[in-house]
């Protein structure tokens, strides 16, 4: 077993550090941004590098979208660096940069083990999605005019600087998809400027309007990191469609004509305002928080790594077991099974495994001879299965 990262445990706190995630939380979180300089240029730099985004560029396949380009003037478009079938042209690539143009490499934790780590630590703190667009631009460029995102960012600086600029007036918690309207916007409003040079980290909310320009003799690269959480919304939606499964009154067409100018709508609206009287009174909080959680749990990464190499080597009774850091699950029972909601799905088992995988599950390390309770085949096949999800690891 490898010793871990050391933001393998706490990946906000090695952001914004040295502010407590307590004051983070109620004073910056979806309310303004938060820039954090440090004498530290070396900080990032086991996340990413140039010299691994030129391999990437230069040896992986490049299918489309595998990479993006930007530019604030003039422009760019995908057909300047891509060929007709859409795949990536990459002296197209390299030229456009040496001219001036922003190298994107969305979604790279997917194609990248340290960024997939991070983010899947990243995940678990914040309990929601987590993911990385990779921004390399050449010294002196700006790859996109003033924005605001979605969806708040992390913005860590790898290598070279860029010359910030936050505005005022931001839209609160807009809506996804939203998009900034340049037409309205008063660029001269800022805020504030600053230079995030390498080992630094700024903490944008979204909503938050700002711009960067690279600057100096050296590329920039930075990582933007980005938090897609759920909302209220998306919990009051999910809870509608719960009470509507429920109760056939929710899912009645609205009345014909409804549309039509003379249209009475006195009794529409009395319907309407007895489905919210039927909705707050059988709207069941606890059910749809808990199925949030479970499919939250789900749709992480399952970490695997070794699973192939190890997964036909036998498991003798002095083996040493533990769960994995920060693996997160639920226990669920039925009547013929005991279910582990885990990263990756469910896991089954047979109810006599029920303590064993208890057992397995305390954080402490464990070996086949800590087993008494069942057959010692069993037992092998909690421990199996828990390895194929990699619930827990070996030592």
């Amino acid at each position: 077993m490898s010793s871990s990262p050391e933001w393998a445990d706490d990946p906000l706190a090695f952001l914004i550090d040295p502010i407590p995630k307590e004051i983070f939380f109620a004073e910056y979180h979806e309310k303004r941004h938060l820039c954090c300089h440090r004498d530290e240029p070396g900080r990032y730099s086991n996340l990413l590098s140039i010299e691994r985004i030129d391999e990437l560029i230069a040896d992986s396949e490049l299918p489309p979208n595998a990479i993006q380009m930007a530019r604030s003037e003039p422009a760019i478009k995908r057909r300047d660096f891509s060929y007709q079938n859409g795949n990536i042209d990459r002296g197209a690539v390299v030229r456009h940069y040496q001219q001036g143009a922003t190298v994107i490499l969305p979604q790279m934790h997917l194609a990248d083990a340290m960024l997939f780590d991070f983010c899947n630590c990243m995940e678990k703190q914040f309990s929601t999605g987590v993911q990385t667009n990779i921004y390399l631009t050449p010294p002196g460029h700006q790859g996109f005019n003033t924005h605001y995102d979605d969806h708040d960012v992390f913005v860590i600086q790898i290598k070279g600087k860029k010359r910030w600029r936050i505005f005022n007036n931001p839209i609160e918690n807009p809506y996804k998809g939203e998009r900034f309207n340049s037409s309205t916007f008063d660029a001269s409003d800022v805020k504030e400027e600053f230079i995030l040079k390498a080992g630094d980290c700024v903490y944008v909310p979204r909503g938050l309007a700002h711009d960067a320009q690279s600057i100096g003799e050296e590329p920039s690269l930075h990582i933007t990191i980005g938090t897609l959480v759920k909302t209220w919304a998306d919990l009051m939606l999910e809870s509608m469609s719960s009470v509507a499964l429920r109760h056939s009154s929710f899912r009645k067409s609205l009345p014909p004509g409804y549309a039509l100018n003379n249209f009475d709508t006195k009794k529409t609206e009395e319907y309407f305002k007895n489905l919210v009287n039927t909705f707050s009174k059988e709207v069941n909080f606890e059910e749809v928080f808990e199925m949030f959680i479970d499919n939250f749990i789900r749709s992480q990464g399952p970490i695997v790594r070794g699973g192939i190499i190890n997964g036909t080597k036998s498991i003798n009774k002095k083996d040493k077991f533990k769960r994995r850091v920060n693996s997160q699950y639920r226990i669920r029972e039925s009547e013929k099974s005991v279910i582990l909601v885990c990263a990756g799905g469910d896991i089954i088992f047979n109810l006599n495994q029920a303590n064993t995988l208890e057992k397995s599950l305390t954080g402490k390390p464990f070996s086949l001879n800590d087993i008494k309770d069942i057959e010692i085949e069993d037992a092998k096949d909690v421990v199996k299965k828990l390895l194929a999800f990699g619930v827990i690891e070996k030592l």
